[in-house]
């Protein structure tokens, strides 16, 4: 083989190299234009009026800025988490677009980013009602997990970042789920009412004044104790309770955490006018606190109208909450009496009479 054919030999196989390692010139020039890059990377909460996050079994979450502050648009306008916001933007911040996937429709359903078949659908607007992004975020099983696209766009992207939960739709993740917030020490009676039956409970108050030691150069104040003791009202008459299940109850009560808010506005619906059970706190001060349980909501959620006169929203409570504490019957806080074995013990000595 002569040098001639020797060089043409080399420049033919360093030409196939360079196509396998950079493609064709057509290639290249895709190359270029795929670089990774930010969707949103300077993005802060400051910017956003308002966030929605629907989910692919059908919650969502519609958060809108209120002056300072932040409400669930779709749940009455109940107070949201500022820092379940700030989360978030610090999610979207992150979101990174690798490299394109696709803009064949008929692979969206796959990729979770079709309209009608999404894992996640995020949209972000600023504060003055633009749109500063809308996306469907979709899962895969593969290093690069995420799958992003615009809604009105038809590439998708392979992407990475945060993790798909940062964008949570559950209503619980944005706001404080505690909806009655009580002083147990301060309780001094509670009446459950239900319609064929009711609780009654009254405590009962010791207070013990302790005097100053004498001798002592500057005498301390009389030091005041009280010792609460709650008995349940049978037949007009005081029984004793279980201490351990009446704190149960009462720590419960007067700390209720909401299945989901619904609004301010007060509906025949709820049930409130016959209510299934209806509890009065009464306080140390003289102030009563009256906890209303309403219908159970139809569908599939499985959980109860209830509304606390602490708070101007409408909530739900899960059915387990209602079961354990707004059913209780007298002989479930009452002390049971341990029986006392009054048979003689037999005589194991053996010994002759």
């Amino acid at each position: 083989m002569s040098r001639f054919h020797i060089v043409l030999l080399i420049l033919a196989v360093i030409q196939v190299v360079l196509l396998v390692v950079i493609g064709s010139p057509d290639a290249i020039t895709d190359d270029v234009a795929l670089e990774g890059h930010r969707m949103m990377p300077d993005l802060a909460a400051a910017d956003i009026g308002e966030l929605i996050v629907e989910s692919e079994d059908g919650k969502s979450v519609d958060i809108k800025r209120v002056g300072e502050g932040w409400v669930l648009a779709n749940r009455g306008d109940y107070p949201a988490r500022a820092e379940q916001v700030k989360s978030t933007t610090k999610a979207l911040r992150k979101l990174y677009a690798i490299r394109k996937l696709t803009s064949d429709a008929k692979r969206y359903h796959d990729l979770e980013v079709d309209a009608d078949s999404f894992h996640l659908r995020v949209t972000v607007k600023d504060t003055v009602g633009a749109t500063i992004d809308e996306f469907y975020l979709g899962e895969q099983g593969s290093a690069d997990k995420l799958v992003y696209r615009q809604v009105d766009n038809d590439q998708a992207w392979a992407a990475t970042g945060p993790d798909s939960w940062d964008f949570d739709a559950s209503t619980s993740a944005w706001i404080d789920t505690q909806y009655t917030d009580l002083s147990k020490e301060d309780l001094r009676k509670v009446e459950i009412k239900r319609k064929d039956d009711s609780l009654v409970l009254v405590a009962k108050v010791e207070t013990k004044t302790e005097a100053a030691k004498p001798g002592d150069d500057k005498p301390a104040a009389p030091q005041v104790t009280e010792t609460v003791t709650w008995v349940a009202m049978v037949d007009g008459k005081e029984a004793t309770t279980d201490e351990a299940k009446v704190s149960s109850l009462l720590g419960s009560l007067t700390s209720l955490n909401l299945a989901e808010p619904v609004g301010k506005q007060l509906k025949p619906e709820f049930g409130f006018d016959d209510a299934t059970a209806t509890a009065t706190l009464t306080m140390k001060d003289g102030t009563v606190h009256t906890l209303r349980v309403g219908k159970k909501r139809e569908g599939d959620a499985n959980d109860w109208y209830f509304k606390s006169s602490t708070s101007e929203f409408v909530v739900t409570l899960r059915d387990y909450t209602i079961t354990d504490y707004f059913n209780k019957k007298v002989t479930d806080v009452l002390k049971v009496e341990e029986k006392k074995d009054d048979a003689k013990t037999p005589d194991k000595g053996g010994g002759k009479e």
